[in-house]
């Protein structure tokens, strides 16, 4: 069902709302998905859109709340009265509530913590405390766990008892007296097992697990490798206290990309939506790396006028520096991208790098071939003079496979001194080849011209 249909029925959600027409609208919306209530929502005005929210079931209301975006929440929450904010707060997920106040200022938090009842408030601000961006924080405490000595009939019973208060059933882990992790049962074979059965003879006792300070991206990448539902999360003695969900997992996927992409970009990161940035912020968040940008520039202008005398020598030389430029800042930003996403998925270790810098160096020394030849066909023709023409065409050769080696690695590095790769961005690459290039191309003029006169 996708936003289009929504709007279909716009008109008549409309009508019910000037007819008032309450009970009508409320069955309207009972019928639909989360997702498809927060399309018709987006669609209404804020008044509007507070009236459909008050029609809602409490446990449908929590659920399509968790869906809008947070600029959206805080923004309802400002409608709400105390009790209806309370009510929603009590029945969101508490994986859910935590994300929530990740994005809310602190007296705002403040003053929604002590909605909570006491419960609800200790397990709120336990998930708080931890690492930002870590496992622990993303985490929900509702999971089925079983005792390692129950039966099959017993742990049954108790899945039935609690699990309507759980974000997830089919998986079930067990534990010891100490709550100490011990293995893991589906839903499925705990329902196929004899009922007289012990749980821990048919639990896997191979556990892949993520620790609460473990950054958040490890539980992605147990996720995906393993291709299971829910990760556990165990505190440093191996105690379990929370599961990450796939729906997590895919809000952290999300939320890493973007980071990524603004690192590599040279935009100073942020998690607040587009319009939510302000525009000095914005100005802020970009201006810095501009700033380095230009003043890293200005080597290439060093190098320009140290190498005036060769410039001015044979003038056609200058036709071609926006080429090799262009072309050795665009290698390395092919290369510094390849290898930023490959270590983000875990593709590839910084352990691997010889592996890693032969393939690259084949892969430029081909690439700088092909490029080098091109362009000692164009200046070839263009010019017709054979001297420059094999100085582009050699020049760029190098300057290709410089930039490649260059790209991948920098971004190495990085990582093995324990820095976000990410934080290469490509402009950084691009202004730094373009020196290195300067210094290839007037080498090797200054050298073929010398070679030439003799």
């Amino acid at each position: 069902m996708e936003l289009q249909w929504t709007k279909i029925f716009l008109p008549e959600i409309k009508e019910l709302i000037e007819t008032r027409d309450f009970k009508g609208l409320r069955d309207f919306l009972r019928e639909r998905h989360p997702a498809d209530i927060v399309d018709i929502l987006r669609e209404l005005d804020p008044t509007e859109r507070v009236m459909g929210f008050r029609l809602l079931d409490k446990h449908k209301i929590s659920a399509v709340f968790a869906l809008v975006e947070p600029v959206e929440q805080e923004e309802l929450l400002k409608q709400f009265t105390e009790q209806h904010a309370k009510e929603i707060l009590i029945q969101m997920q508490p994986d859910d509530r935590t994300q929530l106040f990740d994005e809310l200022p602190a007296h705002v938090v403040e003053k929604l913590l002590k909605l909570l009842p006491p419960a609800e408030r200790k397990e709120a601000n336990e998930l708080l405390n931890y690492p930002h961006n870590s496992s622990g924080r993303i985490m929900t405490p509702e999971y089925v766990d079983l005792q390692i000595g129950m039966t099959v009939a017993e742990a049954l019973e108790h899945i039935r008892k609690t699990g309507p208060n759980r974000e997830t059933i089919y998986i079930c882990y067990i534990v010891d007296e100490t709550k100490k992790l011990r293995g893991v049962a589906s839903l499925k074979n705990i329902i196929l097992a004899n009922p007289g059965q012990l749980i821990k003879d048919i639990m896997n006792e191979n556990v892949f697990y993520v620790h609460t300070t473990d950054d958040q991206e490890k539980a992605v990448q147990v996720v995906q490798k393993y291709d299971i539902l829910a990760v556990p999360v165990v505190d440093n003695e191996d105690r379990l206290v929370g599961i990450v969900t796939v729906d997590d997992v895919l809000d952290v996927v999300q939320e890493e990309v973007t980071e990524d992409f603004q690192r590599m970009a040279g935009i100073q990161t942020t998690e607040e939506e587009y319009f939510r940035v302000g525009f000095s912020k914005r100005i802020v968040n970009r201006v810095s790396w501009l700033v380095i940008l230009v003043i890293a520039a200005t080597i290439s202008q060093t190098i320009l006028k140290s190498y005036s005398g060769v410039l001015s020598s044979v003038i056609a030389l200058a036709y071609f520096i926006p080429m090799l430029t262009g072309s050795g800042g665009n290698t390395g930003s092919q290369s510094s991208t390849l290898i930023i996403r490959a270590l983000a998925t875990g593709e590839i270790k910084t352990k691997e790098w010889w592996r890693i810098l032969l393939r690259e160096f084949k892969v430029g020394i081909s690439l700088g071939l092909i490029m080098g030849f091109i362009a000692f066909v164009i200046a070839a023709i263009s010019l017709k003079q054979m001297t420059v023409a094999s100085t582009v065409g050699v020049s760029l050769c190098i300057v290709v496979s410089v930039g490649n080696i260059v790209g991948l690695a920098i971004p190495l590095f990085f990582r093995f001194i324990k820095l976000d790769p990410a934080f290469v961005s490509a402009p950084l690459i691009a202004t730094l080849l373009d020196a290195t290039g300067l210094v290839i191309y007037f080498e090797i003029a200054s050298r073929m011209l010398t070679w030439s006169a003799s």
